[in-house]
């Protein structure tokens, strides 16, 4: 099998690891989170305790999923809310457009949030020729430059506060020399202007509670609240790993996933919603879009399946030094980082993907650092075994390796003139693994031949 697309979009992406102004500003902003991560968890008495619970907890989840959908859906369906079912993107893109196309709705407002990356809900709504509206200061600061987020919690980890005043300055004429609190204000200003333009909110999730039927949203802006209380529509996208058994599993997860996310103690705002609101203070409708896209693939897996357990803190791309090189984009999908390398292969396909899977240095910070504590170093090892089995990669690399051990059995090969050897290292390596690297010259002389010489 040829190098995939994907795999040859990565080794040009990847080349950004050479940017030492790059890799000054990735690792700054990442070790400030470390400095407020350790700080947060100085509050536990014992954190790995805390760890432990939910791990558990999580476990409980998963094994226990079908179950807690189906309690899910009839519970808030009894509170007046609609929920749908969705394979893949392809049908959850479907169910937006219904309830959104078929309506005279002409302004969208959507939260900051991966699994609606992962529907492209940006060019769902683009293609329909809606306005959308992001109401995260972050994204919002994306959205300008045509970007991507970075991060998973923290969208703009890349930028510089001068670059962002830059590009505020090109778009909005903001002056230079803002300061940040000035950037963050003029931002908020322009949200809240657009928010009141919109109509339909569409939003992730971060839990979704079995027994009573409720979606939980946790923010630091406020802004997804205030969406939610001004628009008749609320559509909440959300994977089926985030359904939990209770409400009281909360004070379990919602710290935790503070501390690891942004190193405080808890979110600034979380809220609970069960439905559409009957006093006119919010939705008149509210959807839920349960979405698999693979999901249940995972879940067969007894080992992969751990990975679904994530709450997508963040807290492991933050620690790990692949990212902290190469950055966010070169992974090409909405989850980065070592989670991303798991799970992204296995729900995309291995075929585009394979090359995550050896994207780490198996140093074991992303496992010390999760909040509930999944083996993502024994995951990525899985995947690896995966991709071996079926012969998966690239062909080239392949040949090379069967060569090289053809080569190191064989003294007359080992012997070869030097101008072969040259060849075949052209033909085989610079081509396919060391396009950045210079390659050593080889020996015009094989160490047999000079013990030779010396013999004599």
């Amino acid at each position: 099998m040829l190098m995939s697309d994907k795999d040859l979009k990565f080794k040009s992406d990847s080349s950004i690891a050479f940017n030492e102004e790059h890799w000054q500003k990735l690792n700054y902003n990442t070790g400030c989170f470390e400095k407020r991560f350790a700080s947060s968890m100085d509050n536990y008495r014992n954190g790995e305790l805390e760890r432990q619970r939910a791990y558990q907890l999580r476990n409980k989840s998963l094994l226990n999923m079908e179950k807690l959908l189906v309690d899910f859906e009839t519970r808030f369906q009894d509170n007046g809310g609609t929920v749908l079912w969705a394979r893949d993107a392809e049908d959850a893109q479907e169910m937006i457009r219904d309830i959104v196309v078929k309506r005279d709705i002409r302004a969208i407002t959507r939260s900051n949030s991966m699994v609606l990356d992962e529907i492209q809900l940006n060019e769902l709504i683009k293609e329909n020729n809606k306005l959308l509206f992001e109401s995260n200061v972050a994204k919002y600061i994306l959205k300008a430059m045509g970007k991507a987020p970075y991060h998973p919690v923290y969208p703009t980890i890349n930028l510089s506060k001068e670059e962002i005043n830059g590009v505020l300055n090109d778009r909005y004429k903001l002056k230079f020399g803002s300061t940040s609190k000035q950037m963050v204000n003029f931002i908020r200003h322009q949200i809240n202007q657009e928010l009141a333009k919109a109509q339909v909110c569409i939003t992730g999730a971060n839990f979704l509670l079995s027994d009573i039927g409720g979606v939980v949203l946790s923010e630091n802006e406020g802004n997804i609240l205030k969406s939610c209380a001004s628009t008749k529509i609320h559509i909440v996208v959300a994977g089926i790993d985030k359904v939990i058994p209770s409400m009281e599993d909360l004070s379990i997860l919602l710290p935790l996933s503070s501390a690891h996310a942004t190193g405080h103690h808890i979110t600034a705002i979380n809220s609970i919603t069960c439905g559409p609101s009957k006093n006119d203070s919010g939705p008149e409708q509210m959807y839920v879009i349960l979405l698999n896209n693979g999901r249940t693939d995972l879940l067969e897996n007894e080992v992969i399946r751990k990975s679904l357990s994530c709450i997508h803190c963040g807290a492991c791309v933050s620690v790990c030094p692949i990212y902290k090189n190469i950055g966010g984009y070169t992974y090409n999908s909405p989850y980065i980082g070592p989670i991303g390398a798991v799970m992204t292969p296995l729900m995309y396909g291995l075929d585009d993907y394979y090359h995550l899977a050896y994207l780490c240095t198996q140093c074991g910070r992303c496992t010390e650092v999760c909040p509930v504590k999944i083996p993502i170093v024994d995951l990525v090892i899985e995947n690896r075994r995966i991709i071996a089995e079926e012969r998966i990669g690239n062909a080239r690399f392949e040949t090379l390796v069967k060569s090289m051990i053809g080569h190191c059995k064989s003294r007359k090969k080992m012997d070869c003139p030097q101008w072969l050897k040259k060849l075949e290292i052209k033909q085989m390596v610079s081509k396919s693994n060391f396009t950045l690297r210079e390659m050593p010259e080889m020996a015009p002389k094989s160490f047999n031949q000079m013990a030779k010489e010396t013999e004599s």
